[in-house]
């Protein structure tokens, strides 16, 4: 217990004496401003090979296959060229989060040095040694004031040993785009919803929006089937429809009128699903999103217009089953967003979690009913302690969710790095010594690097 208050109060401390740090983010000492993929502080580059040398990086970057930068230094200000070249590479972020594809050249002209500084992604396709042999090729051409000739030579090994760029996933074609004849179709069956507005300025709307919904579903059936036969006999159904649903306006308990309207509000809720399900769907299909979330939706709106539509013990039990659902499907989104930045597959953990907070606040709701019941004679209120219960699993799902949405990809890259310790945990925290705690955090919103590579000099 001792050794653990210690180690809490050491890291404490840690995070005071990095603090300062933490209130700049200008570079680290020595560190050059990140520029360019071409930074020369000492002018070896004549502006000709600085514009043809540019092109190569910004092409080779584009490809996808890495991002390769170039400092030519003035110096290391007393440092290792090792250490100086790793705090460049970290500073600038060298690379994409998640594939630690940067690569960055480091040449000190006087006395001529240089360095190969290789992201983690890139430490298979570029060794240690072959990173070796290509920097003690290079080094002749810097100690002929050759650079630009020599980045050349080496721009060629690099570019041979990248792997291919990667090609694009040619995505399914468009489901309108496949079905030319659907289009017309489904946008009037889409915008059919448009025709029960009449309806609701009375009883005698309805007749108005008999006409209108059948316009829109006839033609719908006449351009899908080119027969007029299925056109008539679609644009009649359609015309009862509105008629139907008029009769609740009626007061009337006559038999036939309570079992028309029953079934006429039965068919609107299938209706009403049907469409926002055709509407929601086709727009997760343009935008390559999962597709079954469009019935789910769909199905929550219609259950909800059914406890409208259907009132008295149906309308009570419908809202019970919809104020689960809404539980469910709000703790799920909540608890897949907060975790897929640092879990492959967070679908298992969200499903439990939404699981297990809507079953205790169905459970909690139904003892609270039991308990106003029996006016809590029973002493503890259990349905307190489900309802507690039930907060304490999805609140830290919703403070990290929340926490992610405030800060954006960017904050979401930072913590998904943070998580990964920039390499191990001592590097993170050699970091947050020399920089500050904030600013090593903050490292590696590109890729990372761990040392690979090789230099002399």
């Amino acid at each position: 217990m001792r050794a653990g208050i210690f180690g809490w109060i050491a890291w404490f401390c840690l995070c005071l004496v990095a603090a300062p740090g933490a209130a700049s983010d200008a570079s680290p000492p020595g560190v050059p401003e990140f520029t360019g993929l071409i930074v020369d502080e000492t002018g070896a580059l004549t502006q000709d090979e600085y514009s043809a040398l540019l092109p190569r990086l910004g092409a080779i970057q584009n490809s996808e296959r890495a991002q390769v930068a170039v400092l030519i230094s003035k110096g290391t200000g007393g440092a290792p060229l090792a250490e100086h070249a790793l705090r460049v590479a970290e500073s600038w972020r060298l690379g994409r989060a998640g594939r630690d594809d940067g690569l960055l050249i480091v040449i000190v002209p006087a006395p001529a040095a240089a360095r190969i500084e290789v992201g983690y992604g890139l430490e298979g396709v570029i060794p240690d040694a072959r990173a070796s042999q290509w920097v003690d090729e290079l080094l002749p051409a810097i100690r002929e004031n050759q650079i630009a000739q020599g980045l050349n030579r080496l721009l060629d090994r690099i570019e041979s040993a990248l792997p291919a760029a990667p090609t694009a996933a040619k995505g399914e074609p468009f489901i309108l785009d496949a079905h030319p004849e659907w289009k017309v179709p489904f946008v009037l069956v889409v915008f059919s919803l448009f025709a029960i507005f009449p309806m609701m300025f009375g009883r005698w709307g309805s007749i108005a929006s008999a006409f209108l919904l059948a316009a829109f579903w006839g033609g719908a059936a006449w351009a899908m089937w080119e027969t007029s036969s299925i056109a008539y006999a679609v644009a009649g159904g359609a015309f009862l429809l509105p008629l139907m649903w008029g009769l609740n306006y009626s007061h009337s308990d006559a038999p036939w009128v309570l079992y028309v309207r029953a079934f006429g509000n039965a068919v609107g809720v299938a209706v009403f699903f049907t469409i926002i399900t055709l509407f929601v769907g086709v727009g997760l299909s343009a935008a390559e999103e999962p597709v079954w979330a469009a019935p789910v939706f769909s199905g929550l709106l219609a259950i909800g217009l059914a406890a409208c539509l259907f009132p008295g013990a149906v309308a009570h039990y419908l809202m019970l089953f919809l104020r689960s659902a809404v539980h469910f499907v709000f703790v799920l989104v909540v608890a897949y967003v907060g975790l897929a930045p640092f879990i492959a597959d967070p679908s298992r953990i969200a499903f439990a979690a939404a699981g297990l907070v809507t079953a205790c606040a169905a459970l909690g709701l139904y003892l609270d009913s039991r308990e106003r019941a029996t006016g809590g004679a029973s002493g503890m209120r259990w349905s307190y302690a489900l309802f507690g219960l039930a907060a304490l699993v999805a609140l830290p799902f919703a403070l990290l969710a929340f926490y992610l949405a405030i800060g954006g990809e960017d904050m979401r890259t930072q913590l998904t790095q943070a998580a990964a310790g920039g390499g191990t945990i001592a590097a993170l925290i050699a970091l947050a010594g020399r920089l500050g705690l904030i600013a090593a955090v903050k490292i590696g919103l590109g890729g990372r690097f761990g040392g690979g590579g090789a230099g002399r000099g």
